[in-house]
């Protein structure tokens, strides 16, 4: 049985895999000693892939692209590809992590600001007891210590690395690098060290279930509300690929 389908959406890879099967999807890429990327897909990426051919090829060669946007279910859904399942970040990660514990896996943490990435790790720790953590490193470094910073994971060998804030290029950093790395599952984060750390709010379950995450601390953070012409771009290119028939 096919554990995931991968379908081609506004140019971009999608893969719709249900919250049952995935789990054991990342078991098995946690124990076949191959290089998988994971990437959490949302509009604005979703957007970046069809005019970056960079991060267009990150996006094709990445194990495994999971939608996390409320927009990018429905688009498919209006054209007819399919019925995605939509992922809340957060408890993807945490899922990650547990599993990784629970496979006795270890892990490696890359990025954020040092006293946060040390407090993200401390209450990892306590979450779960059995996370095996062989390797961290902050973000924002300068780029003659990137070098060191490749050859340290390298050398510990992670089975799951995890990328936070502060590494330049993001997931295509991970894409630029994969191949100096071995076997394991990578995956960029966002701002969640900082979230584990305490330092920041996680979105609101409510607010997610809305799809109205991209506006969190909108009142902070006003400008904001100009994102509307970017879901409104998405939403015609979405139409027009549903008339055109691609």
């Amino acid at each position: 049985m096919q554990k995931v389908k991968r379908i081609n959406f506004l140019n971009v890879p999608v893969d719709i895999v249900d919250k049952e099967t995935v789990p054991r999807v990342i078991e098995d890429f946690l124990q076949d000693n191959e290089k998988h990327h994971i990437v959490l897909l949302t509009v604005d990426k979703l957007l970046r892939g069809r005019i970056d051919s960079e991060y267009n090829r990150c996006l094709r060669e990445a194990s495994l692209v999971l939608p996390v946007s409320s927009g990018i279910i429905r688009g498919i859904r209006f054209q007819q590809k399919g019925e995605a399942t939509r992922y809340n970040p957060y408890e993807f990660i945490i899922r990650l992590f547990t599993l990784t514990a629970k496979l006795q896996k270890t892990s490696y943490l890359l990025g954020s600001q040092r006293e946060d990435l040390m407090e993200a790790e401390k209450n990892l720790k306590v979450s779960f007891p059995d996370l095996k953590v062989i390797g961290r490193f902050t973000g924002y470094f300068r780029g003659n210590m990137e070098t060191n910073v490749v050859l340290s994971i390298k050398k510990s060998s992670p089975s799951l690395l995890v990328v936070g804030k502060g590494v330049p290029g993001k997931e295509k950093w991970i894409f630029r690098n994969k191949k100096s790395f071995n076997p394991g599952i990578y995956l960029w984060i966002d701002n969640y060290f900082e979230i584990f750390s305490g330092r920041e709010k996680n979105i609101s379950k409510n607010l997610f279930k809305l799809g109205l995450e991209s506006m969190s601390g909108f009142f902070r953070k006003p400008w904001k509300l100009f994102r509307i012409f970017t879901f409104l771009y998405f939403k015609f290119l979405v139409l027009v690929h549903r008339i055109m028939g691609y």
